[in-house]
């Protein structure tokens, strides 16, 4: 299957969806930041930080998962799918595309997603503020770079987008 300018556009459009929900997570994260970081915040502000997290994952897994199909034809499969993703979220394909995000997001976002998998999971769990304390400091910056990483990215679906509509004239 090869991709055409059309699909490419609804691609970006696609991502920049999701970008403009972690822009909104990120407004929503740095309003619900407790002032005292080494004391333990409430339950309640412990639970809603940890859904933004795990919200922050899942938006940053759909444009991974959006490129991933539409030119990989990656299809998550097996019980490693998410990790799978992710990894090949950093990979250059060579003929198909860039990475999507540096290694260096890559592994940054490895902890997100290691505790999006947490928070799915812990029906009756109660989030420790030790365990995500470190996840709530650091995602304004983890946050900046998948954007920025994303915004490169999406340069280059604006040039395989031109290369495309050239090709066709």
């Amino acid at each position: 299957m090869v991709v055409d300018a059309r699909q490419l556009r609804v691609l970006k459009a696609e991502i920049q969806s999701d970008l403009g929900a972690i822009r909104r997570l990120d407004e929503a994260v740095a309003e619900a930041v407790p002032t005292d970081l080494e004391k333990q915040p409430p339950k309640v502000v412990r639970s809603g930080l940890a859904l933004y997290l795990h919200h922050f994952y899942e938006a940053v897994e759909q444009i991974f998962l959006r490129a991933a199909k539409a030119l990989d034809h990656f299809q998550p499969v097996g019980e490693a799918w998410h990790r799978d993703l992710l990894e090949t979220a950093a990979l250059k394909i060579e003929g198909v595309r860039p990475p999507i995000i540096s290694e260096t997001t890559r592994v940054e976002l490895e902890r997100y997603r290691s505790f999006r998998h947490v928070v799915r999971h812990a029906y009756e769990r109660e989030f420790l503020w030790k365990s995500m304390r470190d996840l709530v400091v650091d995602y304004p910056e983890v946050s900046r770079l998948v954007r920025a990483d994303v915004e490169a990215f999406m340069a280059v679906l604006d040039e395989m987008i031109r290369q495309l509509e050239r090709d066709e004239a």
